[in-house]
């Protein structure tokens, strides 16, 4: 059984991937979303990240589906979500510009920041092998450096050794963890909650994990 601050720390994770905290004082407007795809992240939302939501915060979230966009997508309104998930660490309005980072309260105990982690490469993430490798690599991109930094730091933390971060091709900056002793200890430590990525990632010598 998982810990509140566990969850409420995956949380973050998550909207530090695929959230935002929107705010309009003038036109009262408060907006939190999480979005995702809604053919690989449906079962995720749907399975995890709504049940989280609604025992940690009440039934104050709606479901919107965008089939023109192909997008998902989870919102709340209320004021009260808005400042509640503030007060997490999350600054409102565009991430990059508030250069996000990992809140300094998660990296107080290693089962937040694995939570946290596991929160960010669920939705920001992505798992696939390379040319020349029959297992999936760990990988995480993105463009803020704030994140990035504290993202290698909790990694550093977790005593996991990942690539340097690097440039993608018309991406955001990647990073991934690719030896095989770290990439067992990532399912062993860390694992996913994202169904997508769980299914089709595959341990070194190992047939796809289910």
């Amino acid at each position: 059984m998982r810990s509140r601050k566990e969850e409420l720390a995956e949380l973050v994770g998550i909207t530090l991937g695929d959230g935002s905290l929107y705010v309009n004082k003038k036109h009262k407007i408060y907006q939190f979303v999480i979005t995702g795809h809604i053919k690989n992240d449906k079962e995720y939302f749907e399975r995890f990240i709504f049940p989280l939501l609604e025992r940690r915060f009440g039934k104050n979230f709606k479901w919107k589906f965008d089939i023109k966009t192909n997008g998902i997508r989870i919102r709340s309104q209320k004021r009260s979500i808005v400042k509640m998930i503030s007060k997490l660490g999350i600054p409102i309005g565009n991430k990059l510009k508030n250069n996000v980072r990992i809140p300094d309260w998660i990296f107080g105990d290693k089962n937040l920041i694995r939570a946290c982690i596991r929160g960010l490469i669920d939705t920001d993430g992505f798992v696939t092998p390379i040319t020349g490798r029959n297992y999936s690599y760990i990988w995480f991109s993105s463009q803020i450096p704030a994140l990035q930094e504290s993202f290698s730091k909790a990694m550093e933390i977790l005593e996991f050794k990942t690539s340097k971060w690097r440039q993608g091709v018309n991406t955001a900056s990647q990073i991934f963890v690719g030896a095989k002793p770290m990439i067992v200890k990532y399912f062993s430590e860390i694992n996913f909650n994202n169904p997508y990525h769980k299914n089709r990632f595959k341990l070194p010598s190992s047939s796809p994990v289910k």
